[in-house]
């Protein structure tokens, strides 16, 4: 459909349940977008339930510090989950990756936080690798050599977050599912999570009595991850046309022709959310 919309007051009665990305849309470049946060009060005083999906590599709790921390009222939010806390559910339930993780962050994991996995400061000495989304992004050229090392020593990638991109302070910057594709292409073994798996949106939504997945509307910036988990679940669609893919001019040729290259429908866009 790739129907421009202003204000999204105007399609407010056609759903009743809202999943929404969290960089790229409550944030931008690290910086609350304020009419975004204004928008989300909104539609919660008229009755939606919104849900946070984030593909951050940080657990719940901590995603819900750090925008509490920053005046997001966080009671508007029927529910959360991120890539980190599925990825946390997945180590603490299989024990046959090993004990020792290498995080290419150079940072202790989010994700391991409580399990009895141990960071090792050498990727020899690891069982697998640790690639988590941020939103600093990551230097592509730097990371090619650690990739070769971890392909060399046959490491499984646990890659928390499937952002190919993120919306950093400077601009757009890869991010760690591009290293994921990279390491594929290489021949290394992935585990990937978090979002476009469809299976996050039925976790949110299972407990929604007499739900249609019609009147749902996934919000967010990137095409591979928001809008391809709400394809597949047959949600609407709000694509938000100055994230990560950062469309300029004549944006609904544009918008048809990435929608087209990624095989997906695209029922709205804008520019910011505002209601």
């Amino acid at each position: 459909m790739n129907r421009k919309i202003n204000y999204i007051s105007r399609i407010k009665d056609e759903f009743d349940f809202v999943l929404c990305g969290v960089n790229g849309v409550l944030l931008r470049g690290g910086t609350v977008v304020g009419s975004c946060i204004d928008t989300l009060i909104k539609m919660y005083q008229s009755g939606k339930k919104i849900a946070l999906v984030s593909n951050t590599g940080m657990r719940v709790r901590d995603l819900y510090y750090f925008l509490k921390q920053r005046d997001i009222p966080m009671n508007i939010f029927y529910a959360m989950i991120t890539a980190g806390e599925i990825a946390h559910f997945y180590l603490k339930n299989h024990k046959n990756l090993g004990k020792t993780y290498y995080n290419l962050s150079g940072c202790p994991s989010h994700a391991v936080d409580g399990l009895p996995y141990r960071m090792a400061e050498s990727m020899v000495m690891a069982d697998f690798v640790v690639a988590e989304t941020s939103a600093e992004g990551v230097d592509m050229a730097e990371i090619f050599p650690v990739l070769e090392q971890a392909l060399h020593l046959n490491l499984p990638m646990l890659c928390i977050g499937n952002n190919t991109s993120v919306v950093h302070e400077d601009g757009v910057r890869a991010s760690v599912g591009a290293v994921a594709e990279k390491y594929a292409l290489l021949g290394g073994k992935i585990i990937p999570f978090g979002k476009p798996d469809v299976r996050i949106a039925s976790y949110l939504t299972e407990n929604i009595s007499g739900l249609q997945k019609k009147r749902c509307l996934v919000i967010g910036d990137c095409m591979s991850t928001d809008m391809r988990m709400g394809n597949a679940f047959g949600a609407q669609t709000l694509f938000l046309t100055n994230g990560v893919h950062l469309l300029v001019g004549d944006v609904a040729q544009q918008l048809t022709e990435l929608a087209d290259n990624y095989g997906l429908n695209i029922d709205y866009y804008a520019e910011e959310l505002v209601w």
